[in-house]
């Protein structure tokens, strides 16, 4: 009897899988390529690295920059029709063109001309000039640019208020937008020649989306948090990070929530590759989360950093990049010891591994990561100065 239990252990050892224990990595120094007042967003379209900024004036503009990786202007473009026009969220299309989604007003029509008729004014008060009053933003607009900056076609679609846009996907057959409308979360989509689908409204206000990502197949993902019953499936936490399948005709097909006790949890952004970031706040412990997720919504690696609760998600070929605004040393990580929020630029392989980490306390938080393969990864990050600034891997 002794020796089959001897023979079982040995037994469930031999066929326990190794894992190595992955190595420290030595922290590297983020690169400063410009600082850009004002720039809100950024994209890259092959070796072109675009910001996009909102001027405000007599009306309100989008401003597009096109620089090189140096940081060297390459050209600059201005949208304006005329009315106050907002980019919200940008995206760049498997052609290299941009597109912007954000909100537009309706450009007043002018007054017919009317015979001016001289009043009495016995006392000569001088009247004061009234200022014109603004359209309400309330068009949902869609700008498909080309990778020099010149507008190639705009798509409209009327709400019945501002429409606040958060995230943006293109594919080769359409774009699709995630928001939050009157209060309420939707999702919106328009095929290649600007026609737009249903507005699919989901949850209340006690949900938000904020990112999305559109499928060969048709369907949708759409991922945020919610602290409310969403197909069938109930409130775990005080508030979970769901990830909600929509299917080609428009219906919920499935929904997923990411949750723990007593925690609040959300979703905030993803990649091409269902990797997905977001936040996890359990009492006073702020945690940002990095899985890695098949296309049925199972994890399959996932790993939780020290932070604010702000960070980012991009995918570059093999390798995975998570931007977070860490607060604290990071285990695995020799040589961070922020003594202020700072951005930290942490590099996955295709089991979750930290590969490489990457900082700066000259940034505190990223607000754009992109990549391509004539450039590799830049992004774009607040700077302890209160500016903007692009940075790259040194």
């Amino acid at each position: 009897m002794r020796r089959i239990s001897i023979f079982l252990v040995l037994l469930l050892v031999g066929t326990t899988p190794a894992v190595a224990a992955p190595k420290s990595v030595a922290l590297k120094k983020l690169t400063i390529v410009a600082t850009v007042a004002g720039a809100e967003k950024l994209v890259l379209s092959g070796k072109t690295l675009v910001t996009v900024s909102n001027s405000d004036g007599p009306n309100t503009n989008i401003l597009l920059t096109g620089m090189d990786i140096k940081g060297a202007q390459l050209w600059q473009k201005t949208i304006d029709s005329g009315a106050d026009e907002v980019a919200l969220t940008t995206a760049v299309d498997p052609l290299g063109n941009i597109w912007l989604a954000g909100a537009a007003s309706s450009i007043t029509a002018p007054e017919s001309a009317t015979a001016v008729i001289q009043a009495e004014n016995p006392d000569g008060v001088v009247a004061e000039p009234t200022t014109k009053l603004r359209s309400d933003v309330n068009i949902l607009t869609l700008w498909k640019v080309s990778a020099l900056g010149e507008v190639l076609a705009t798509y409209s679609s009327a709400q019945l208020a501002p429409p606040l846009i958060n995230a943006i996907s293109v594919n080769s057959s359409g774009v699709s937008v995630v928001g939050q409308l009157q209060d309420k979360p939707f999702l919106l989509s328009a095929n290649n020649a600007g026609t737009f689908g249903k507005l699919l409204s989901i949850g209340t206000a006690k949900t938000q989306l904020n990112a999305v990502l559109r499928h060969g197949d048709g369907s949708i993902s759409v991922f945020g948090s919610s602290a409310e019953t969403l197909g069938g499936k109930k409130l775990a936490g005080v508030r979970d990070g769901v990830l909600i399948k929509v299917s080609k005709t428009g219906a919920i097909a499935s929904v997923v929530r990411s949750s723990a006790p007593k925690a609040d949890r959300s979703w905030i952004a993803s990649d091409s590759t269902l990797t997905l970031t977001g936040y996890v706040k359990s009492g006073k412990v702020i945690e940002s989360a990095f899985t890695k997720f098949t296309s049925a919504f199972a994890p399959t690696w996932t790993l939780r950093v020290p932070s604010t609760g702000s960070s980012l998600v991009q995918s570059a070929g093999s390798t995975t990049y998570g931007a977070l605004q860490s607060n604290s040393v990071v285990s695995g990580v020799t040589g961070w010891r922020p003594t202020v929020p700072s951005l930290l630029l942490l590099s996955f392989d295709a089991k979750g591994v930290v590969t490489s980490a990457s900082g700066s306390t000259e940034l505190t938080e990223a607000l754009s990561l992109a990549y391509s393969k004539d450039v590799g990864l830049v992004g774009l990050a607040r700077t302890s100065a209160q500016s903007v600034a692009i940075f790259t891997i040194a």
